[in-house]
């Protein structure tokens, strides 16, 4: 062997053993994810951590489309291995009709998100007024749901709650007086609300016994997390570290979210005050009893889920850091 081969190959093989064992061909670990909402700010956490490229690096190819109402029934319906961020008394329900289920983590904390708005000559000027009224949420099984059920317990108020769609068809609806009162997150209807165009008349904080309980989760497939279960640990590890990020760049984070929902940077800037860091924390749900309650009084569950079913629901994978 000639001097020159000899060097030549004591150069290739000093590159290969130099070479990051991360940056060998890997297979990239598949995740397929929907999210309940398009462009709320917790519910397009998993999207920005993919924009950002932060599943890659740790080696996870995921896949996010976003669902609006219907993330429980992708993931029951064997597409999809994660949904993010449906309404908790939703998910009950759909295990309790028989979805092969699993709920792996709180994801919101609270409702303080949503609000109801009237038009701004609306004669309705405070939540009391809403009696005898028109009043709107998403689809059936929605934490918006759970709050108006919240609402005529706690109040007694009689009003009649109406399934709207999207915030853009509601926001149609209330303008034209098709309906008394509708309902948004932000961004949805924040110009609206700083041109006057429309009055802010109560929000998910007004309903006492939610502000401490989980209204939303992350849900899995059951087989998901029986089979990959490092895979969706992992998921949730990367997709908190990156809400840290957010949170702690929140300049950058704001462009991001303006960008999803073509808005300007102020109008995305005030919709994040509406959400506090710990809110977003991953972990066990909270209020348990509190929901069954409210679930069975909505008629989302016939009945408290007993002890066994709630050990085979309920499945926290992954704890947020203090």
């Amino acid at each position: 062997m000639t001097m020159l081969k000899r060097s030549t190959l004591m150069t290739i093989a000093s590159i290969v053993l130099a070479w990051p064992v991360s940056a060998l061909a890997q297979p990239m670990e598949k995740v397929s994810v929907v999210s309940a909402w398009t462009g709320l700010w917790d519910t397009s956490q998993p999207l920005f951590c993919a924009q950002r490229g932060e599943f890659a690096k740790a080696g996870l190819d995921v896949d996010v489309i976003f669902a609006p109402g219907n993330a429980t029934m992708a993931v029951i319906a064997g597409g999809k291995d994660i949904g993010y961020s449906p309404g908790t008394n939703g998910v009950l329900a759909a295990y309790e009709k028989g979805g092969k289920i699993k709920i792996i983590s709180s994801e919101f904390l609270g409702q303080n998100d949503t609000f109801w708005y009237v038009r701004a000559d609306s004669s309705i000027k405070g939540i009391d007024d809403i009696k005898g009224k028109t009043v709107a949420f998403t689809r059936p099984g929605s934490a918006a749901e759970a709050i108006l059920q919240v609402l005529k317990s706690e109040r007694r108020l009689d009003f009649k709650s109406v399934s709207t769609g999207q915030m853009d068809a509601t926001f149609t609806m209330v303008m034209t007086k098709q309906i008394d009162v509708g309902f948004s997150v932000p961004p949805s209807g924040m110009t609206a609300v700083e041109k006057g165009d429309i009055r802010v008349v109560f929000s998910g904080d007004d309903a006492d016994a939610l502000k401490n309980v989980t209204g939303r989760v992350v849900m899995a497939s059951a087989d998901f997390i029986k089979n990959r279960r490092p895979t969706a640990i992992k998921f949730m590890e990367i997709l908190d570290k990156c809400i840290d990020w957010a949170y702690a760049n929140k300049a950058e984070a704001a462009k991001m979210y303006a960008a999803l929902n073509k808005i300007d940077e102020k109008t995305a800037q005030k919709s994040l005050e509406f959400y506090k860091r710990e809110t977003l924390a991953f972990g066990p749900v909270q209020g348990l009893d509190q929901l069954m309650k409210q679930a069975v009084d909505g008629k989302f569950l016939e009945r408290p889920l007993t002890p066994d079913e709630i050990k085979d629901l309920f499945d926290t994978i992954y704890v947020s850091p203090k």
